[in-house]
């Protein structure tokens, strides 16, 4: 449960948050073959490690976040989460071999939070009538944030190199947990 002492978090930030979720399955996608090709390593291996790796881990962590944040609380888990993928984001930005890149990816596993999450803070706080209105906002950023990610990560490395996708993750991961420490985000609707 979300503590007496903080109210829950703005619409806007969990959007932004179980946004970010869906965003890095699949921002870095259209860079697979230069990351490959910079670590000298097979597409296949590649491709398939990094994707299955990332879908296995949120696979355990999915069954982990539940737990955790009724102990320990859905903001602590949120914060923690998003630390552990911001650094698992500069560990595949500063990756010198594809191991420790796909350690890194798997890393970055620890975001699922976010999805998670949103939504249970959102059934937490809310009535049910208004949580299933705002369930709808969250549904509109999971299906928007899949088809503009690899076009937005395809740029990314057209213009600055595969590199440049795990630089907006940090960016990103950066942003939305300065969001979410700040005293506004806070401040409910």
């Amino acid at each position: 449960m979300i503590s007496a002492a903080s109210a829950p978090p703005k619409l806007f930030t969990l959007v932004l948050l179980s946004g970010l979720s869906v965003v890095s399955l699949n921002m870095f996608l259209p860079s697979l073959s230069n990351i490959a090709a910079a670590f000298q390593a097979g597409y296949g291996l590649l491709a398939s490690m990094s994707i299955a790796g990332y879908a296995g881990m949120t696979t355990v962590l999915q069954l982990l976040i539940g737990p955790l944040s009724d102990r320990f609380g859905r903001r602590p888990v949120i914060l923690v989460s998003l630390v552990i993928y911001i650094l698992g984001s500069l560990g595949c930005l500063l990756a010198t071999d594809v191991w420790s890149f796909l350690l890194f990816r798997t890393i970055q596993a620890a975001i699922i939070s976010g999805f998670a999450l949103s939504r249970v803070i959102i059934r937490d706080t809310e009535s049910a009538q208004k949580a299933a209105g705002l369930m709808g906002y969250l549904s509109i950023a999971w299906a928007i944030a899949p088809m503009l990610a690899p076009m937005l990560g395809g740029s990314l490395d057209q213009l600055f190199g595969w590199r440049a996708n795990f630089i907006a993750f940090l960016v990103f991961g950066a942003a939305v947990l300065a969001l979410l420490v700040s005293p506004r985000s806070s401040q409910h609707k």
